[in-house]
């Protein structure tokens, strides 16, 4: 599941850098964000020139030995990918359950590692009127979990179902 920018980026540079050294800027900027599979086989596929080190165009790291480093936080493995998509289609079922009961609530998220919350450039928040002072509006509060701990949370959630 990867996903990259479609907003042309712009690229700040002094006049010193080469169109070589630019060009390899704006691909960084393109470089594709999101969960990969950890199958070094499908890796080599996705980006045929890489060997070692990150990819240019994936988010992933190749160690030394050629395989997926541990380290590669975006990277599942095969049960783990299938437990997030078993995952997903709870989350859908349960939103569109609330949703046709006629819950409407206002509910955005608050991200605790850097404090933020899309209400900032939300272009409907004075229609929404959400804030914290009103009674019923809080917001759903994004722990900073490591992948291990979300896909035992995940995996905890599956075997209840």
């Amino acid at each position: 599941m990867l996903y990259f920018n479609l907003i042309d980026p712009i690229i700040l540079s002094d006049r010193n850098k080469t169109e070589a050294e630019i060009e390899a800027d704006i691909r960084k900027k393109f470089k594709m964000q999101g969960i990969i599979l950890a199958d070094i086989n499908i890796i080599k596929k996705m980006d045929k020139n890489l060997e070692r080190g990150y990819s240019e165009i994936i988010p992933v790291y190749v160690d030394k030995e050629g395989k997926i480093s541990e380290k590669t936080e975006n990277a599942l493995s095969r049960k783990e990918f299938e437990g997030l998509q078993k995952y997903g289609k709870i989350l859908i079922k349960q939103i569109s359950e609330e949703i046709t009961s006629g819950d409407i609530s206002i509910k955005p998220y608050y991200n605790r590692k850097n404090k933020k919350t899309p209400c900032v450039f939300c272009e409907y928040k004075n229609i929404c009127g959400f804030n914290t002072g009103l009674k019923g509006n809080q917001y759903r509060y994004i722990s900073c979990l490591n992948k291990k701990d979300i896909m035992n949370n995940i995996a905890k959630i599956e075997g209840g179902k």
